[in-house]
């Protein structure tokens, strides 16, 4: 039996005379939090939507080998005239129609697991963008998703916010299995959150490296560490 949930084969993205990515081949494994490292431009967002099938791939194939996935990516396509309990409401009726499963959360439980009021009544509309971002997020866990991917997920957050999502990532991660692809320019936070790394530059996979090969390798900051990557042949 294979640990390989999500798999991309020779994927080519290509909008007009542009390349998004270029002959992606990528296998992610159950059980890991994977931290897609590159810089704005580079691709990772065109293979998040690609994987979320919210993008067709000029060429290649996408296979998603899992049944629930959850997704945030880029800003959170939320109701700004609905409160945050309100939203979720609205999302797990909309999923529950497509996917015929109930939310494995009550509207409480998910919100307090990212750390907002089920009491606040406060519209999306009036909210933070650290506030919206966990409401995203919120809603990525609707239907105990087998693989989530967040896109920035700490975008906008405190200090305190940032520490708190990082430990909902690994506990969920650790208690309940889920996979996940995270996108991040928060390098010393990826740091302290994924166990595996995938590092691209202009469409192309540069790299794929563990923690335990980074901690091995690493010799300057992260920055200078990905960008020595980024810049070889």
């Amino acid at each position: 039996m294979t640990d390989i949930i999500v798999e991309l084969k020779n994927v080519t993205k290509k909008y007009k005379k542009s390349v998004a990515v270029d002959s992606v081949n990528l296998s992610l494994k159950k059980g890991k939090i994977y931290g897609l490292v590159g810089k704005n431009g580079a691709g990772k967002t065109t293979i998040m939507r690609m994987i979320a099938d919210l993008s067709v791939p000029t060429e290649g194939e996408v296979n998603v080998l899992v049944d629930n996935i959850g997704t945030l990516i880029e800003s959170p396509a939320l109701n700004v005239g609905m409160t945050a309990k309100e939203n979720i409401r609205f999302f797990s009726m909309l999923s529950e129609r497509s996917s015929n499963k109930k939310s494995g959360y009550s509207e409480e439980e998910l919100l307090k697991l990212v750390g907002l009021e089920y009491t606040d009544n406060k519209k999306v509309k009036d909210f933070s963008l650290g506030m919206k971002q966990r409401l995203g997020i919120a809603i990525a866990l609707l239907n105990n998703p087998d693989f989530v991917m967040l896109d920035e997920p700490i975008n906008g957050l405190d200090p305190i916010g940032v520490v708190e999502i990082r430990n909902l990532i690994k506990a969920l991660n650790d208690k309940k299995g889920i996979t996940f692809l995270i996108s991040s320019h928060n390098l010393p936070e990826l740091h302290n959150t994924a166990t595996d790394y995938i590092i691209i530059d202009n469409g192309i996979i540069k790299k794929e490296i563990t923690q335990e090969q980074l901690d091995k390798e690493e010799n300057e900051n992260l920055e200078e560490y990905f960008l020595s990557i980024i810049k070889e042949a």
